[in-house]
C-alpha cells in the first residue's frame, strides 16, 4: 500500500480528510507518526469504498452508518466518520 495522502482519492473515488482541520487533528504530532496515521487512514478509505467496516463487518448491514467509528492497534487510537454518499472518511481525533 502506497501512501496517498489527505484528499487524494482511490480507483472507487474515495478520499479521507481531517476534520475539522489538519492543524486542529494533528496538532504539533511528529511527522513519523503522522504518516503512520496517514497509511491507517488510506486502508480505511480502501475498506470503506468496498462498505466493509474493520470492526464490524458490512457497512450495508450498519444501522447508523454516519456514526463516530474508532479504530486501534498497538500504535494508535482513531476517531473517524464514514460518509458514504461523500465517498470521504474523516478523521475527527487522533491519540497515539
Amino acid at each position: 500500500m502506497t501512501s496517498r495522502g489527505e484528499g487524494v482519492e482511490n480507483d472507487g473515488g474515495w478520499a479521507w480528510e481531517c476534520d475539522p482541520s489538519r492543524v486542529w487533528v494533528f496538532g504539533d504530532m511528529p511527522t513519523e507518526q503522522q504518516c503512520l496515521v496517514e497509511a491507517v487512514m488510506d486502508g480505511l478509505v480502501d475498506l470503506a469504498s468496498m462498505a466493509i467496516d474493520p470492526k464490524d463487518g458490512s457497512l450495508y448491514e450498519d444501522p447508523h452508518p454516519m456514526r463516530l467509528r474508532t479504530y486501534e492497534d498497538e500504535h494508535l487510537l482513531l476517531w473517524y466518520q464514514t460518509i458514504p454518499h461523500r465517498c470521504r472518511v474523516y478523521l475527527k481525533r487522533v491519540n497515539l
